[in-house]
């Protein structure tokens, strides 16, 4: 919904602007169909990596203070909205059943590794494997569009 790109955009500079986040690598954006039951027409997906410093529930609270600068609820439910901002997983793993890491359909989903393989060729904390490999089980559609990246919006 909205201007998705330019919420997007603020959204990782915002994240760039975090004194708790360092070394922040964005991949490029993915426009893709709609994933599942969710509302909406095309969706436009970007990854991003970095080093977190503070506590596993500050992360969620922050990623959920940007969705709500856009008026996102935190129940979701599968309607239509102008960010969802997912984290997907932490090393050193989580310390509160409020945050389910791994992003427990993270695999299932080739809009989250195509972008995550931007950023990230390490193996993921809980799967043991590295995006590029669990991408290639993926049973859902290859249908992704490159437009671009950040950098040039």
């Amino acid at each position: 919904m909205g201007d998705v790109r330019s919420n997007i955009q603020t959204s990782v500079s915002l994240l760039q602007r975090d004194s708790r986040i360092s070394e922040l690598r964005v991949s490029s954006l993915y426009q893709t169909p709609p994933w599942g039951d969710v509302e909406g027409g095309e969706f436009l997906n970007t990854a991003v990596s970095g080093r977190w410093t503070g506590a596993d529930l500050d992360l969620l609270y922050l990623c959920r203070s940007l969705e709500g600068g856009f008026s996102v609820p935190v129940k979701k439910n599968g309607a239509a909205r102008a960010l969802d901002v997912d984290v997907l997983f932490l090393q050193g793993g989580v310390s509160s059943r409020e945050l389910t890491l791994p992003h427990p359909r993270m695999s299932m989903r080739r809009f989250v590794l195509v972008p995550l393989c931007d950023v990230w060729s390490e193996k993921v904390p809980g799967f043991d494997e590295t995006p590029a490999a669990l991408l290639k089980r993926v049973p859902d559609s290859p249908c992704i569009i490159f437009p671009g990246s950040l950098a040039t919006i």
